[in-house]
């Protein structure tokens, strides 16, 4: 055999994105869970982001999690109801998808780019992204709270290489993977173990003059890569 026919084809790429504040459209449920439970909204917010790791590692039930935010507004206790209508309003607030984002998941999509996502996120939201007419243009999610394991650590990151490579049976190329997300050390991260990985300013927060959307730059950073976007 030549040595030209021995070489081996470079994979294609696979495009992960992470999902808060990447493909959904802002970053912050505050105003949604305050209106459902009142009290004061420094407390809420406070309490909501306090706990948020925990429960997205699926370290705490919805009823704990939403239990401490609920106690912060001073409401004492919460019906299964009441836990599910505030898992609701969360869910409701970040499956509000980026325009953007959503127009390059669909060039992606129509150019049949594997896609995965790699999120800091509940049990309870892996299974409404699922649910969400969008996803049907993924191969995979892999979501922290079924995991037991979040970003920035490297556990999860090893989860995405391993399911990745069982999709493809072959050997995973962390080179191979180009991941988009909003916060550097989940970047930082990601690039320590190999894999091609770019900061994405987070959607709904005020930027800088002149800064880019996040979809700019990943169409830039894909087209350099010779994915397919038209």
């Amino acid at each position: 055999m030549s040595k030209r026919n021995r070489r081996r084809t470079p994979p294609s790429p696979t495009v992960v994105f992470d999902y808060g504040g990447v493909l959904s459209a802002g970053h912050d449920p505050v105003p949604s869970i305050h209106d459902l439970l009142g009290g004061d909204i420094d407390a809420v917010r406070e309490a909501l982001w306090a706990h948020r790791d925990s429960y997205d590692q699926g370290a705490s039930t919805p009823e704990e999690y939403w239990g401490a935010v609920a106690t912060a507004a001073g409401v004492e206790h919460l019906s299964e109801t009441e836990v599910g209508e505030l898992q609701a309003a969360d869910n409701r607030y970040f499956l509000r998808m980026d325009p953007a984002s959503r127009e390059l998941l669909h060039d992606l999509a129509r150019n049949g780019v594997r896609l995965a996502l790699l999120s800091n996120a509940s049990e309870a939201f892996g299974e409404a992204v699922r649910r969400a007419d969008w996803f049907e243009a993924f191969t995979l999610a892999v979501i922290s709270g079924e995991e037991r394991a979040l970003k920035p650590g490297r556990e999860i990151y090893e989860i995405l290489l391993d399911v990745l490579a069982h999709e493809t049976g072959g050997v995973s190329i962390p080179s191979a993977v180009v991941f988009f997300d909003d916060r550097e050390e989940n970047v930082a991260a990601a690039r320590a173990l190999g894999i091609d990985a770019h900061l994405w300013p987070r959607n709904g927060e005020e930027q800088a003059d002149g800064a880019e959307h996040g979809a700019a730059i990943a169409r830039r950073v894909l087209t350099e890569r010779g994915v397919p976007l038209d």
